[in-house]
């Protein structure tokens, strides 16, 4: 809140060709708007969202952003992760919680089998972060050499960082590169088309394959939740 009262004007003179210069009068200056606002800044100092990749001058013009104002922008950002985690942590004590007290219960061969199917997609999703984890810290260099001519690869590089968490989101902005059309690309990231089709098939597959096993056993663990809560087979 303070950035977007004390900082917002100073961040957004900095932008001169993007569509940023054009959210004051879009957004408006109330609480929620400037608020609004800000966090959009926020957004082209972090992880690159596909809407936002249609005007790469955006991306650019952020990356100009001085050090000591992108602190402020990326602050609302860092506290959203935290409480993500946070929460996350708190609702996997509480499901372990929940299975212990489940599962000294006597229960019927349906319920086992929800049981044992919810914990197969948690599972699945869990190794499918672990292998992304892998693969972003010893396969990156390899997959981003071949993507050089990209705008956003050479972008997250010097944006994200070589933490954990950006070389996991570095490898998740190329795997989402892998699933978008040329025609997108063609006018969000135009080097990226000839590094993409240069790209070597077993390095394509170590990106797609836990890319989907992750959405497959996320969704399949969604679907089997909330059969098994409709028709009270968890109760």
């Amino acid at each position: 809140m303070f950035a977007a009262y004390f900082r917002l004007e100073q961040i957004e003179d900095l932008f001169t060709v993007s569509h940023v210069r054009f959210n004051r009068e879009i957004k408006g200056n109330g609480l929620f708007g400037r608020m609004n606002r800000i966090r959009l800044i926020g957004a082209l100092t972090g992880r690159s969202s596909l809407h936002l990749m249609l005007d790469p001058w955006a991306f650019m013009e952020a990356e100009m952003i001085p050090e000591g104002l992108q602190k402020w922008v990326s602050i609302p950002a860092r506290l959203l992760r935290t409480a993500l985690v946070i929460g996350g942590l708190l609702l996997l004590c509480h499901s372990f919680y929940w299975l212990c007290t489940t599962l000294s219960k006597p229960l019927s061969g349906l319920k086992i089998l929800c049981i044992a199917t919810l914990i197969a997609c948690f599972i699945l999703a869990l190794l499918a972060v672990l292998v992304r984890v892998y693969v972003s810290l010893f396969k990156l260099e390899e997959l981003e050499s071949f993507l050089l001519d990209s705008y956003f690869v050479g972008r997250n590089r010097r944006m994200l960082g070589e933490g954990v968490y950006g070389r996991y989101s570095r490898l998740s902005h190329i795997s989402t590169m892998l699933l978008l059309s040329d025609k997108f690309l063609s006018i969000s990231d135009p080097g990226a088309i000839k590094g993409i089709a240069r790209l070597p098939l077993p390095l394509q597959r170590i990106v797609t394959i836990p890319n989907r096993m992750l959405a497959y056993s996320i969704a399949g663990f969604g679907v089997i939740y909330f059969c098994a809560t409709f028709f009270k087979l968890l109760n």
